[in-house]
């Protein structure tokens, strides 16, 4: 069910079919990236955006997934390095908190960073938001997934 629009809490925008099925493409790409580097932490990150879904973020709903997914059929290490940041509201505070929330797991700042999320947001984040927190070119890796075309236009206006 989880792969159905009507089992998301979404905007208008969002509810075309296929939108759900971006969600779990996300989920899956991240724990790959993590599966591939055993020293990785995996972090879903997204806050309580929608107020009708209740006390749930979308970290939460992501992790969720994964966890009911089985991992996707992965080396279930990955689950114990899989942890949420529960309070970005958007894509700069998604990378910002991250790296917070890294910082206060493991008392360090993340040596390398993966950001999982849209194609079309690969210049947004390797470029400004990375760019925003001073955060080396050469560290940051963005591992882009299609979107489709109404999140799309919905997201460049």
């Amino acid at each position: 069910k989880i792969d159905r629009e009507d089992s998301w809490f979404l905007e208008p925008y969002q509810k075309p079919p296929g939108q759900a099925a971006t969600f779990l493409t996300h989920i899956k790409e991240g724990v790959e990236i993590a599966v591939r580097d055993e020293g990785a932490l995996l972090l879903f990150s997204g806050g309580e955006t929608r107020k009708d879904a209740g006390p749930r973020s979308e970290a939460q709903s992501y992790w969720a997934i994964a966890e009911s997914k089985g991992w996707f059929g992965k080396d279930e290490s990955v689950r114990s390095r899989s942890l949420t940041e529960e309070h970005a509201r958007d894509s700069f505070e998604n990378l910002l908190f991250s790296v917070c929330r890294f910082r206060e797991l493991t008392g360090t700042y993340p040596q390398n960073i993966t950001v999982v999320s849209y194609d079309f947001k690969e210049e947004r984040f390797a470029q400004l938001h990375r760019s925003a927190l001073g955060f080396p070119e050469g560290r940051f890796f963005f591992s882009g997934t299609p979107a489709t075309p109404t999140a799309r236009e919905a997201a460049v206006k």
